[in-house]
């Protein structure tokens, strides 16, 4: 059972700033708390973590191009939450 006061919709839309190391203490404690408890919130950072690896491995470069972070989004049928970074 998730304790987390936080949701799933709420940990997704902050995942890419948890990734990046850029939420504040508190909420990237909260965060990392949910995915401890949340699977299918897990597999997602899971796969977002990958596709980083493999964007930068392939791309040969340090950030990927907010075009290229805008058209994985959409594919994901996910909603623009940020400016491009990796």
């Amino acid at each position: 059972m998730d304790l987390s006061p936080i949701d799933c919709k709420q940990v997704l839309q902050q995942i890419e700033l948890y990734l990046d190391g850029e939420l504040d203490p508190a909420m990237g404690s909260e965060v990392g708390r949910h995915l401890g408890a949340c699977s299918p919130c897990m597999d997602h950072a899971d796969f977002k973590r990958h596709l980083r690896e493999l964007l930068k491995a392939k791309c040969g470069c340090g950030q990927v191009p907010a075009h290229v972070l805008e058209r994985i989004r959409t594919v994901l049928g996910e909603e623009p939450d940020r400016p491009a970074g990796v």
